[in-house]
C-alpha cells in the first residue's frame, strides 16, 4: 500500500509538472524545478549544494539519490503541488521517502521572518533524516523530527528564544507527549512547538554531545522504538530527559520569573518614572542657573568702564533767577 501511494504521488506530481510547464536545473545532488524565476532556482541550488556536506555529516548518512525540489512562485501553485491540507503559515513541505521537497516563495508566506536559506536547509534535513530511517520514520516523535531539522539547519534565532522565554514564563510549555503525533494548528502554538523541539535537541547535544544525537538516529534506523533508541544513545529515557530540560529552562530564566511579578513590574515602572522626573527637574534648575550666570556676565561686560553723561543745555544753574521760578509757580497755582 505504501509503495502504491508513492507511485500515485509521483504520477500526480508528473502531471502537475506537465500542466504547469516546469523547467529544471540539475546539480550533483539536486533537481530544482521552477516555472519562471530562474534566479531564485539558482539560489536554491547553491544553498542546497553548500549545505549537503554538513547535513549528511551531522545526520551520519549520505544518500545515493538526488533530491527533487519544487519551487512554487504562487500560493495557488504551492497548494496544488502539495495536494494535501497544510497550514496557512507553512512555507515548505518534505516527502522524505520520495526525496521530494515543495517550497513556497518565502515572500508570499504569512510569516515574514522566514528566509529562503532557512527553509531550504530545514526541508533537506527532513529528507536526509527520513531516507536514513526509512519506514522506521513512523517510530519518530514529531518533536524529535522537527527538532533535528531545526538544529542541523541552525534554525535557532531571536524569535525562537523569545517564544520559549514567554512560554516558560507563562507556564505554557507544551508537554512533549502532546506534540509527538502532530503540532498545533494555531500559529503561536505551532511556533512554541517548534521552539521547544529545537531547544530540547540543543539541550540533549549540550549534555550528551553530538555523538548522542547521531547515535539515537542510528538506532532509529535499525528499527528500535524511540525510547529504546534514546536510552541506547544517552542512557536515559524520555521522561527523565524532559524533566531535566524543564528544570534547565526554569533555572535559565529564574530572573525573568522574578521580574514577571506584577507588583515588581509596576513598582519598577513608577520608580523609573520618578527618577526620570527628578533628574529632569534638577537638569532644568541647573540650566536656569547657568542662563542667569551668563546674563550677569554679559551685563557687566557691557557696562564695565561706563560713566554716565549729562547733557548741557547751555543754562548756567547760577544764572537761574529765583524770581522767575516764583512767578512760574504762582502761574501754575492760578491755573489750578
Amino acid at each position: 500500500m505504501r509503495y502504491f501511494v508513492a507511485i500515485l504521488l509521483t504520477l500526480l506530481l508528473a502531471i502537475i509538472a506537465y500542466a504547469e510547464d516546469w523547467s529544471i536545473i540539475e546539480s550533483d545532488h539536486f533537481l530544482v524545478r521552477y516555472t519562471q524565476n530562474l534566479s531564485a532556482a539558482g539560489d536554491i541550488q547553491n544553498i542546497a549544494e553548500n549545505f549537503f556536506p554538513q547535513v549528511t555529516d551531522e545526520i551520519g548518512y549520505s544518500i545515493g539519490r538526488k533530491i527533487d525540489i519544487w519551487f512554487c512562485e504562487t500560493r495557488k501553485e504551492f497548494e496544488r503541488t502539495v495536494n494535501a491540507p497544510i497550514q496557512d503559515w507553512a512555507a515548505g513541505c518534505a516527502y522524505p521517502l520520495q526525496a521530494r521537497i515543495v517550497l513556497l516563495d518565502p515572500t508570499l508566506s504569512e510569516d515574514r521572518r522566514i528566509d529562503l536559506a532557512r527553509i531550504v536547509e530545514h526541508e533537506i534535513t527532513h529528507v536526509v533524516f527520513g531516507l536514513y530511517v526509512k519506514e522506521n520514520l513512523k517510530n519518530v516523535p514529531r518533536w524529535f523530527n522537527e527538532g533535528v531539522a531545526m538544529y542541523v539547519s541552525d534554525d535557532w534565532g531571536y524569535s525562537n528564544y523569545w517564544t520559549i522565554l514567554t512560554g516558560t514564563l507563562g507556564n505554557n510549555i507544551i508537554p512533549l507527549f502532546n506534540i509527538s503525533e502532530d503540532f498545533p494548528e494555531s500559529a503561536y502554538q505551532a511556533r512554541l512547538a517548534y521552539a521547544e523541539s529545537c531547544n530540547i535537541i540543543m539541550f540533549m547535544v549540550k549534555r550528551y554531545r553530538n555523538d548522542a544525537l547521531k547515535g539515537c538516529i542510528r538506532e532509529l534506523a535499525k528499527g528500535r522504538p524511540f525510547d529504546e533508541a534514546l536510552a541506547c544513545a544517552t542512557g536515559v529515557n524520555i521522561d527523565w530527559l524532559e524533566s531535566r530540560w524543564m528544570k534547565e529552562l526554569k533555572k535559565r530564566y529564574k530572573w525573568y520569573y522574578l521580574l514577571s511579578s506584577s507588583i515588581i513590574l509596576w513598582g519598577g515602572a513608577i520608580l523609573i518614572l520618578s527618577i526620570g522626573l527628578i533628574r529632569r527637574k534638577v537638569k532644568n534648575q541647573r540650566t536656569i542657573r547657568e542662563w542667569e550666570e551668563e546674563d550677569k556676565g554679559i551685563y557687566w561686560s557691557q557696562t564695565e568702564g561706563y560713566e554716565p553723561e549729562f547733557f548741557d543745555y547751555g543754562i548756567d544753574e547760577d544764572e537761574i533767577d529765583e524770581d522767575e521760578i516764583d512767578e512760574e509757580e504762582s502761574e501754575g497755582e492760578s491755573k489750578i
